[in-house]
């Protein structure tokens, strides 16, 4: 837990939802993982940013308890907070930290279609394929006339059915012998004529 969430995103402890929420969205922003590709101070604007989620996470749950005990949590709802942490999971996404991606929305009660959609996304970027097309096809369901929650689904499904009709698969294949030894081989000598080598071995 960090000790003062607020002084990590710049803003007084009193700062209104939107306040806190512009300063995340500003800092997000500046320290974001694809900012500093190749840069040698990549691994400490990956801390930060990383720091700025679990501070907007942590005053986001601070406020829920308030609001939910009876407090002034200047007037956000819970629909809105679980927008916000939605947010946050889509910028874990886009920084390819998929564990902390699934963390954030572990700790989300409402689970609609984009839920489904985001937890599928987190899912591929940590090779759960299974769990990724579950969740990628719940997500349709929910929302049948969303063509990016059905690209997803088709996409992952198309990589499945690939997976099973390779050569080495489990399924009937007319490409290869069947033994895959033969089969390195003949690659290996097409890869020659073509002027490469695929097998230094053989």
């Amino acid at each position: 837990m960090i000790a003062d969430p607020y002084k990590v995103l710049g803003v007084s402890k009193d700062a209104s939802n939107d306040e806190i929420k512009k300063a995340y969205r500003q800092l997000s922003k500046k320290y974001h993982p694809d900012s500093y590709m190749d840069n040698p101070l990549a691994d400490l604007a990956a801390e930060k940013f990383k720091e700025v989620q679990d501070a907007y996470d942590q005053i986001m749950k601070q406020r829920n308890g308030r609001e939910f005990s009876g407090g002034n949590g200047k007037g956000n709802t819970s629909y809105n907070n679980d927008d916000l942490k939605m947010q946050a999971v889509l910028n874990y996404l886009n920084a390819r930290h998929y564990k902390e991606a699934l963390h954030a929305l572990s700790n989300i009660e409402s689970r609609g279609a984009r839920w489904y959609y985001f937890s599928a996304l987190a899912h591929l970027g940590m090779g759960n394929n299974i769990e990724a097309l579950n969740h990628a096809r719940e997500a349709s369901q929910r929302e049948p006339s969303n063509l990016e929650y059905r690209n997803l689904v088709n996409r992952l499904e198309f990589r499945g059915q690939r997976y099973q009709s390779t050569p080495y698969g489990y399924g009937d294949s007319s490409c290869g012998t069947g033994n895959i030894c033969c089969d390195l081989w003949c690659a290996d000598t097409l890869c020659e004529c073509m002027g490469g080598d695929l097998c230094l071995c053989i």
